[in-house]
Protein backbone atom coordinates (compact mmCIF):
# COMPACT_ATOMS: atom_id res chain seq x y z
CA UNK A 1 0.00 0.00 0.00
CA UNK A 2 1.08 3.27 -0.92
CA UNK A 3 2.15 6.20 1.17
CA UNK A 4 -0.40 8.04 0.20
CA UNK A 5 -3.47 5.26 0.51
CA UNK A 6 -2.42 5.35 4.02
CA UNK A 7 -2.64 8.85 4.55
CA UNK A 8 -6.08 9.13 2.82
CA UNK A 9 -7.12 6.03 5.46
CA UNK A 10 -5.79 7.62 8.53
CA UNK A 11 -7.86 10.57 7.41
CA UNK A 12 -10.78 8.26 6.75
CA UNK A 13 -10.04 6.84 10.25
CA UNK A 14 -10.57 10.48 11.95
CA UNK A 15 -13.76 11.25 10.45
CA UNK A 16 -15.12 7.70 11.37
CA UNK A 17 -13.86 8.63 14.89
CA UNK A 18 -15.06 12.13 14.83
CA UNK A 19 -18.64 10.40 13.78
CA UNK A 20 -18.60 7.57 16.32
CA UNK A 21 -17.88 10.64 19.38
CA UNK A 22 -21.27 12.22 17.70
CA UNK A 23 -22.96 8.88 17.56
CA UNK A 24 -23.01 8.15 20.84
CA UNK A 25 -23.41 11.17 22.28
CA UNK A 26 -26.34 11.25 20.55
CA UNK A 27 -27.66 7.90 21.63
CA UNK A 28 -26.80 8.51 25.25
CA UNK A 29 -28.57 12.71 25.00
CA UNK A 30 -32.23 10.09 24.11
CA UNK A 31 -31.36 7.26 25.93
CA UNK A 32 -30.08 8.64 29.74
CA UNK A 33 -30.38 12.21 29.02
CA UNK A 34 -26.69 13.59 28.74
CA UNK A 35 -24.07 13.95 26.58
CA UNK A 36 -20.06 13.52 28.00
CA UNK A 37 -16.62 14.13 26.37
CA UNK A 38 -16.74 10.11 26.25
CA UNK A 39 -13.46 9.69 28.33
CA UNK A 40 -11.73 12.19 25.79
CA UNK A 41 -10.27 15.56 25.61
CA UNK A 42 -10.63 15.89 21.71
CA UNK A 43 -13.94 15.24 19.77
CA UNK A 44 -12.76 11.59 18.87
CA UNK A 45 -13.25 8.20 19.26
CA UNK A 46 -10.19 6.17 17.72
CA UNK A 47 -11.57 2.89 18.24
CA UNK A 48 -14.12 3.59 15.75
CA UNK A 49 -12.27 4.56 13.02
CA UNK A 50 -9.66 1.84 13.60
CA UNK A 51 -12.60 -0.70 13.48
CA UNK A 52 -13.88 0.65 10.12
CA UNK A 53 -10.41 0.06 8.34
CA UNK A 54 -10.24 -2.84 10.19
CA UNK A 55 -13.47 -4.00 8.19
CA UNK A 56 -12.42 -2.76 5.19
CA UNK A 57 -9.40 -4.46 5.02
CA UNK A 58 -10.69 -7.69 6.28
CA UNK A 59 -14.43 -7.65 4.72
CA UNK A 60 -13.79 -5.04 1.88
CA UNK A 61 -16.80 -3.28 1.09
CA UNK A 62 -20.77 -5.33 1.22
CA UNK A 63 -20.52 -4.39 -2.79
CA UNK A 64 -17.10 -6.02 -2.92
CA UNK A 65 -16.95 -8.29 -0.05
CA UNK A 66 -13.59 -10.46 0.65
CA UNK A 67 -12.11 -12.98 3.34
CA UNK A 68 -9.18 -11.53 4.33
CA UNK A 69 -8.37 -9.99 1.07
CA UNK A 70 -9.73 -12.62 -1.14
CA UNK A 71 -12.65 -12.40 -3.78
CA UNK A 72 -15.87 -14.37 -2.21
CA UNK A 73 -17.51 -15.87 -5.30
CA UNK A 74 -21.27 -15.00 -4.55
CA UNK A 75 -22.95 -13.07 -7.36
CA UNK A 76 -25.67 -12.22 -5.24
CA UNK A 77 -25.74 -8.64 -4.29
CA UNK A 78 -28.61 -9.27 -1.91
CA UNK A 79 -26.66 -12.41 -0.13
CA UNK A 80 -23.45 -10.47 -0.51
CA UNK A 81 -25.16 -7.81 1.86
CA UNK A 82 -26.35 -10.61 4.53
CA UNK A 83 -23.36 -12.08 4.92
CA UNK A 84 -21.54 -8.92 5.56
CA UNK A 85 -23.85 -7.46 7.77
CA UNK A 86 -23.38 -10.92 9.60
CA UNK A 87 -19.70 -10.88 9.65
CA UNK A 88 -19.52 -7.03 10.74
CA UNK A 89 -22.18 -8.06 13.95
CA UNK A 90 -19.76 -10.74 15.09
CA UNK A 91 -16.77 -8.29 14.82
CA UNK A 92 -19.11 -5.58 17.09
CA UNK A 93 -19.80 -8.09 19.16
CA UNK A 94 -16.32 -9.61 19.95
CA UNK A 95 -14.95 -5.80 19.94
CA UNK A 96 -17.38 -4.93 22.95
CA UNK A 97 -17.11 -7.47 24.55
CA UNK A 98 -12.95 -7.53 24.56
CA UNK A 99 -12.85 -3.87 24.62
CA UNK A 100 -15.42 -4.10 28.16
CA UNK A 101 -13.36 -7.12 29.69
CA UNK A 102 -10.23 -5.44 29.27
CA UNK A 103 -10.86 -2.40 31.08
CA UNK A 104 -12.62 -4.00 33.67
CA UNK A 105 -9.90 -6.16 34.33
CA UNK A 106 -7.52 -3.33 34.00
CA UNK A 107 -9.90 -0.57 35.63
CA UNK A 108 -11.88 -2.23 37.65
CA UNK A 109 -15.14 -0.37 36.75
CA UNK A 110 -17.80 -1.33 33.91
CA UNK A 111 -17.63 1.06 31.18
CA UNK A 112 -21.07 0.71 29.95
CA UNK A 113 -23.49 -2.29 30.74
CA UNK A 114 -26.07 -3.61 28.67
CA UNK A 115 -27.57 -5.83 30.98
CA UNK A 116 -31.00 -3.91 31.22
CA UNK A 117 -31.45 -4.63 27.06
CA UNK A 118 -33.10 -7.89 26.08
CA UNK A 119 -30.78 -10.51 23.92
CA UNK A 120 -27.51 -9.10 25.86
CA UNK A 121 -24.32 -10.93 25.59
CA UNK A 122 -22.83 -10.43 28.75
CA UNK A 123 -22.72 -6.70 29.67
CA UNK A 124 -20.88 -5.63 27.35
CA UNK A 125 -22.68 -6.42 23.84
CA UNK A 126 -26.42 -7.59 23.00
CA UNK A 127 -28.44 -8.33 19.94
CA UNK A 128 -30.07 -5.17 19.69
CA UNK A 129 -27.00 -2.99 20.01
CA UNK A 130 -24.99 -5.55 17.97
CA UNK A 131 -27.55 -5.09 14.83
CA UNK A 132 -27.84 -1.23 15.19
CA UNK A 133 -23.92 -0.67 15.22
CA UNK A 134 -23.83 -3.57 12.34
CA UNK A 135 -26.59 -1.59 10.16
CA UNK A 136 -24.68 1.74 10.82
CA UNK A 137 -21.27 0.10 9.36
CA UNK A 138 -22.63 -1.16 6.38
CA UNK A 139 -24.43 1.78 5.19
CA UNK A 140 -21.65 3.69 5.53
CA UNK A 141 -19.18 1.21 3.91
CA UNK A 142 -21.57 0.61 1.05
CA UNK A 143 -22.01 4.10 0.22
CA UNK A 144 -19.48 6.72 2.06
CA UNK A 145 -16.19 4.76 2.78
CA UNK A 146 -14.99 4.81 -0.90
CA UNK A 147 -16.26 8.32 -1.86
CA UNK A 148 -14.41 9.37 0.89
CA UNK A 149 -11.50 7.43 0.61
CA UNK A 150 -11.36 8.69 -2.61
CA UNK A 151 -12.25 12.31 -1.84
CA UNK A 152 -9.07 12.42 0.31
CA UNK A 153 -6.71 10.87 -2.78
CA UNK A 154 -7.38 13.86 -4.35
CA UNK A 155 -5.87 16.22 -2.02
CA UNK A 156 -2.19 17.48 -2.44
CA UNK A 157 0.04 15.02 -1.32
CA UNK A 158 2.11 17.30 1.14
CA UNK A 159 -0.86 18.68 2.79
CA UNK A 160 -2.68 14.89 2.76
CA UNK A 161 0.24 13.68 4.58
CA UNK A 162 0.66 16.96 7.28
CA UNK A 163 -3.09 16.46 7.75
CA UNK A 164 -3.31 13.33 8.57
CA UNK A 165 0.02 12.13 10.78
CA UNK A 166 -1.17 15.40 12.68
CA UNK A 167 -4.77 13.76 13.01
CA UNK A 168 -3.11 10.65 13.97
CA UNK A 169 -0.78 11.96 16.33
CA UNK A 170 -3.27 13.95 18.20
CA UNK A 171 -6.11 11.22 18.38
CA UNK A 172 -3.40 8.33 19.59
CA UNK A 173 -2.18 10.81 22.35
CA UNK A 174 -5.46 11.39 23.02
CA UNK A 175 -6.16 8.11 23.39
CA UNK A 176 -3.08 6.92 25.12
CA UNK A 177 -3.53 9.91 27.90
CA UNK A 178 -7.04 9.27 28.92
CA UNK A 179 -6.42 5.38 28.87
CA UNK A 180 -3.86 5.82 31.39
CA UNK A 181 -5.80 7.92 33.30
CA UNK A 182 -8.67 5.95 33.46
CA UNK A 183 -6.19 3.03 34.43
CA UNK A 184 -4.67 5.03 37.16
CA UNK A 185 -7.86 6.43 38.47
CA UNK A 186 -9.63 3.64 38.42
CA UNK A 187 -13.06 5.52 37.23
CA UNK A 188 -14.14 7.45 33.85
CA UNK A 189 -12.05 10.90 32.19
CA UNK A 190 -15.35 13.34 33.14
CA UNK A 191 -14.42 16.65 31.48
CA UNK A 192 -17.77 17.98 30.79
CA UNK A 193 -21.44 16.86 30.88
CA UNK A 194 -24.65 18.73 29.21
CA UNK A 195 -28.22 17.90 30.52
CA UNK A 196 -30.31 16.78 27.35
CA UNK A 197 -33.30 15.52 29.38
CA UNK A 198 -35.29 18.47 28.66
CA UNK A 199 -34.87 17.77 24.56
CA UNK A 200 -38.10 16.74 22.23
CA UNK A 201 -36.40 13.34 21.88
CA UNK A 202 -35.56 12.53 25.44
CA UNK A 203 -39.26 13.42 26.19
CA UNK A 204 -40.78 11.26 23.76
CA UNK A 205 -38.66 8.22 24.38
CA UNK A 206 -39.23 8.62 28.00
CA UNK A 207 -42.94 10.22 28.09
Amino acid sequence: MKTEEISALCMVIAVVSFLGFVVENLWLSVVRGFMDNRNMCLPFLIGYGLAMVAIYVLLGTPSKLVLFGKPIGIRSKTAKKIIYFLLVMLCVCLGEIILGKTVEKLCHFYWWDYSSLPLHITRYTSIPTGAGFSTLIVIFMDNLFIPLFESFMAWNYETLRFTASLLMLLMIGDFVYNAYTMYKNKKMVRRWIIDTTGTRGYRLLHS
